[in-house]
């Protein structure tokens, strides 16, 4: 794997409360890094597409914005997720969302067990790697 980096938001899409990972989802698109939005597909808002989310698929909101359903305990759990980020040579990911959430918790654990470096996006870590993506 490279050292590429990723957004994983678990439970809440682009327009949802997204927790402290809020503002990092805009720095993290506007260096060019991928943001994964996994999404409660009971609970998918305008304009996510529920009928794809509900079957497994893949939705792309724009350059490096995708979205995916839940369908389990973690954003890992019976989803393309795993896929996804070894398709684009990723190696470390932030996991934010609303906290404290047991779906984020246990994403965090599940991408652990999977290899990947994790970074729970709490609120200074937002503030640094925020500062960080947008001087580069």
């Amino acid at each position: 794997m490279s050292e590429a980096m990723a957004l994983v938001v678990v439970g809440a899409g682009p327009s949802g409360d997204r927790g402290p990972a809020g503002s990092l989802a805009d720095a993290f698109l506007a260096a060019g890094l991928p943001v994964l939005y996994v999404v409660q597909r009971e609970l998918a808002e305008a304009p996510l597409d529920s009928a794809l989310l509900e079957v497994g698929g893949v939705q792309t909101l724009g350059p490096g914005e995708l979205v995916i359903g839940m369908r389990g305990q973690s954003a890992f759990d019976a989803t393309p997720l795993d896929a996804l980020l070894r398709a684009l040579g990723i190696a470390t990911i932030v996991v934010g969302g609303p906290l404290p959430s047991p779906p984020v918790s246990a994403s965090v654990t599940a991408g652990e067990l999977r290899g990947y470096r994790v970074l729970l996006a709490t609120d200074e870590l937002v503030v640094a790697l925020g500062a960080f993506l947008r001087a580069a």
